[in-house]
Order: C-alpha cells, then sequence, then structure tokens
C-alpha cells in the first residue's frame, strides 16, 4: 500500500526572507508515457507559504537495504508571480511520512 508524505512550498524574496504572497504554485511529475500529472495548483498565502499537499510515496522498509528502489518520490514544482523571475524545480524529493518545506527565494 503506498505511504505518502507532504511538500509545503515557501517563496521568499530578498535576504531579509520577505514573504511573496500571491505566487502559483504547480506540483507535477512526469508519467512512464512521458506525459506531466498534475496534483495540485495553489497560490502562497500573506506569509509566503501554501498549504501542506499530500503526495505518494513509496514504502519506508525500502530505505532499509542497499540496492532497493529509491526511498523517496521524484516531483516537480514551477512557482510563477508576474513580479518575479519563474522559478523550477525538478526532482524534489518526497519521503513517506514527511513534511518537505520547499522554499523559493
Amino acid at each position: 500500500m503506498p505511504q505518502t508524505g507532504s511538500l509545503v512550498v515557501r517563496a521568499f524574496t530578498s535576504q531579509a526572507q520577505l514573504p511573496v504572497s500571491g505566487a502559483t504554485v504547480i506540483i507535477s511529475n512526469h508519467e512512464e508515457d512521458g506525459r506531466r500529472k498534475v496534483y495540485s495548483i495553489q497560490t502562497t498565502d500573506e506569509s509566503g507559504g501554501t498549504k501542506p499537499f499530500e503526495l505518494e510515496a513509496p514504502d519506508e522498509a525500502l530505505s532499509m537495504s542497499p540496492g532497493q528502489d529509491a526511498p523517496f518520490s521524484d516531483y516537480s514544482l514551477v512557482v510563477e508571480h508576474p513580479e518575479y523571475f519563474l522559478a523550477t524545480f525538478e526532482q524534489l524529493q518526497v519521503f513517506p511520512g514527511i513534511e518537505t518545506v520547499q522554499n523559493v527565494p
């Protein structure tokens, strides 16, 4: 039975880490047939963050011995806001039972 982990995105600007609200966040991955599957489209809130989004992750037992499949799932992330450069991330790792926080400067 597949397990889940979660992903939270935190968008900010400058070294002072001022939050960027209103950024569009798209979580997806590539399917085996080469097509992209979109899991979530969210908008960052006034603190620059998204709500946690549950994503499928492999069984944590895979991390217990070498030579097994990867103990995490790979996802892609796109963050866009009209006043900032587009940010893209590939191969974001989501582990079972873990909340991953992806900072987007």
